[in-house]
């Protein structure tokens, strides 16, 4: 069994690409994308009144999965014939032992129609124009592991400025809950309370913003979610970009993104929002040089009812260019702060957790090596550390030489 999916993977990788491949001489209409990272990567973490832990490994600490994780190879694929039809996928391992590829992101067929202001986009479903879009929150609501289905997308040209708005229906994008019979039929109307409605806007010169809603069905709710009609764990993301102060001061950047699930349960206790704002300016040339430094603020809030947490994360890179290579090298560090509230991991603690990472980055024009030290101290919960008399603190310090391609 596990060397036919092998063989059904290659083949199916071995179709995509010579299906891509046939006509780009002829149109050169495929197009290839990606990212390859890995690194070098040492951790030692201590708990108080606890045996130092300690790992050694591949790894990469730049949005490449977690310590298990040895490094990421991602490959986007596109193409788009002459009548505006085609499709888009994506495949990663992140995993260097692995034979098959360790997720299919998406792949879909799409078409445009009546000049461009119709996309209908059908399959495992993926890169939605209503998603946060990163950095460090990237959540797409139709992307998911389980299901995939149709996205329908409207663009028309008589509204100023650029406006895309539209609808998915897809499947059930999680199992069955605790409280639906095995042998109870599921009714055609549970499908379409699993919808996602979006819209984004674009008014060149003074914002972009993006919101997106997913209705959730009885079907595979949380059982103690559930209100009633069905609904338990709607959810919502949004992005929200200024583009007016880069007129008067080039190089500034202002944005907001966000995720909140759960929105409509019934139990408050499961609901989860996690909102960023970012201020970022980075002046094209100042005192003679060349993007002289990229400095960045980050506010986040993320919130329970129960708990939440307010982060802090400042961090500023002087950057070095030489001749043609822009930002060559990059010095600098981030600092990271954050403060629970409410049922705090540990009563009267100051800070939830503190976090410093110096970095030095060597850039090229599609490449980069990265040579990182990270230092963080945290409160844990304090009900582990009961009768110790230890303080419930943990220390984690890693170093991480990181090797990323863009191609």
């Amino acid at each position: 069994m596990r060397k036919m999916k092998i063989l059904l993977t290659m083949a199916l990788i071995t179709a995509l690409v010579g299906a891509a491949a046939a006509p780009v001489f002829a149109e050169e209409g495929i197009k290839f994308s990606g990212e390859a990272k890995t690194g070098v990567y040492w951790r030692t973490a201590q708990e108080n009144g606890k045996e130092k832990d300690e790992l050694v490994g591949l790894h990469s600490k730049d949005d490449a999965g977690g310590e298990s994780q040895q490094g990421r190879f991602r490959l986007n694929m596109e193409y788009e014939n002459a009548n505006g039809f085609g499709f888009k996928a994506r495949v990663q391992w992140q995993n260097w032992g692995d034979t098959v590829p360790e997720n299919w992101i998406y792949g879909f067929g799409y078409g445009n129609f009546f000049e461009n202001q119709l996309t209908v986009s059908v399959g495992k479903l993926g890169g939605s124009p209503w998603g946060t879009g990163g950095p460090e929150l990237w959540k797409d609501l139709e992307t998911n592991e389980k299901s995939g289905g149709m996205r329908v997308e409207w663009k028309p040209e008589f509204v100023p400025g650029s406006l895309n708005v539209g609808f998915i229906l897809m499947y059930f994008n999680s199992d069955r809950d605790q409280g639906w019979p095995a042998e109870k039929p599921i009714p055609i109307w549970l499908l379409f309370q699993e919808s996602i409605v979006g819209v984004s806007y674009t008014m060149d010169g003074l914002f972009h913003a993006r919101f997106g809603y997913k209705f959730d069905s009885e079907y595979d709710a949380i059982q103690d979610n559930k209100m009633t009609g069905g609904k338990g764990e709607d959810e919502i993301v949004y992005r929200v970009e200024e583009r007016i102060l880069t007129e008067y001061l080039p190089g500034i950047k202002l944005w907001a993104l966000g995720y909140l699930f759960a929105v409509s349960a019934q139990n408050d206790a499961i609901t989860y929002n996690r909102n960023y704002m970012f201020a970022e300016y980075e002046p094209p040339e100042m005192f003679g040089m060349d993007v002289p430094f990229t400095a960045q603020v980050r506010l986040g809030y993320d919130s329970t009812p129960s708990r939440s947490t307010f982060h802090f994360k400042p961090s500023f890179y002087w950057n070095f260019s030489i001749g043609e290579y822009r930002k060559l090298i990059s010095v600098g560090a981030s600092f990271w702060y954050g403060q629970d509230f409410g049922n705090k991991k540990t009563e009267g603690s100051p800070y939830e957790f503190i976090e410093l990472e110096p970095k030095v980055q060597l850039n090229f024009s599609s490449s980069y090596i990265a040579f990182v030290y990270n230092w963080r101290k945290e409160y844990m919960n304090e009900a582990g550390f009961a009768g110790t008399g230890y303080d419930p603190l943990k220390q984690t310090q890693y170093i991480n030489l990181r090797f990323c391609i863009y191609y």
